[in-house]
């Protein structure tokens, strides 16, 4: 018994000693123990596969992407290709280009031609309206004249007016540039008459309500009707142009004549203002300008 107990002593003694000594490292999984070579080998191989399953993942991937990319790959002769491709469009829109710039230059000579047009019509209106006016102007002249030839009775010329007995011309009624004296009896006298001479009081009075009233009852200016009288042979004796002396007082202003200024006046003017009739004439320097009546006897 004791022998049994100490075999059995001994064997569990020699048990732990050879789990001690000479058999391999155990791992415990649960209810099981494992030896640890083994386990780790077995991991090393799933590791191994796992690796392999990648690569070979991954060279087909690579594949694949290869065998999409490769249509895309530059070549030589893809970029010939490519550079003709490009030169062609270049050309093309150069061609365009020129196209434009040409139509672009046949607009803008289009336009400059409507423009030139625009500034001949302008003109020719122009012409056309300085033509109406001129007719018009033309009209009222004529219409002017033949209203005088009525009132005349065709005892006057055109332009000209009848009263009593002598055709009376004043220079307003052609609008005719001012003159002096000596150039307003050159003009009379062209024109077959002579400055007015008015020697009787039906004629002044005649002249006073015909000729157009003055807005100031004194000569101002260019002012008044140049007529054909004068004491420019000697001063104080006035002389009409036929050479008849001036009989009575005459029809003057108040004050008139005053051969006012170092010059002198020597020469006589109608001036019809809104006064009497029988005040009319100033004296004037010759050499101002002013408009003129002529006088003539009817035909």
């Amino acid at each position: 018994m004791i022998s049994s107990n100490d075999g059995s002593t001994d064997g569990k003694s020699s048990h732990r000693n050879t789990g001690s000594r000479g058999s391999p490292c155990m791992v415990r999984v649960g209810p099981r123990s494992l030896p640890v070579y083994p386990l780790v080998i077995a991991c090393l191989g799933v590791l191994n596969a796992i690796l392999l399953l990648t690569a070979v993942v991954i060279g087909i991937y690579c594949g694949n992407v290869s065998e999409r990319s490769s249509p895309y790959q530059l070549t030589p002769q893809t970029l010939i290709e490519e550079v003709k491709q490009l030169q062609a469009i270049q050309k093309e829109a150069m061609k365009s280009q020129q196209e434009a710039q040409q139509l672009l230059e046949q607009e803008i000579r289009s336009h400059k031609q409507v423009k030139q047009q625009l500034k001949q019509n302008k003109s020719l209106s122009d012409n056309v309206q300085m033509q109406v006016e001129a007719l018009r102007l033309e009209k009222a002249t004529l219409q002017s004249d033949s209203s005088d030839t009525m009132r005349s009775c065709g005892r006057c010329l055109p332009g000209w007016f009848l009263l009593n007995t002598s055709c009376y011309f004043h220079s307003r009624s052609l609008s005719l540039p001012l003159k002096n004296w000596t150039d307003s009896r050159a003009d009379c006298i062209s024109r077959g008459a002579d400055l007015a001479v008015i020697d009787n009081f039906d004629e002044q009075v005649n002249l006073f309500e015909y000729l157009p009233k003055t807005g100031r009852s004194r000569p101002l200016g260019p002012g008044g009707v140049w007529i054909g009288l004068t004491d420019i042979q000697t001063e104080g004796t006035w002389v009409w142009v036929n050479n008849a002396p001036l009989q009575d007082s005459g029809y003057w202003l108040d004050s008139e004549p005053d051969d006012y200024g170092v010059l002198g006046e020597d020469c006589a003017a109608f001036w019809n203002s809104n006064n009497s009739g029988r005040r009319t004439w100033f004296d004037a320097r010759c050499q101002m300008t002013k408009e003129w009546l002529c006088e003539r006897e009817p035909i």
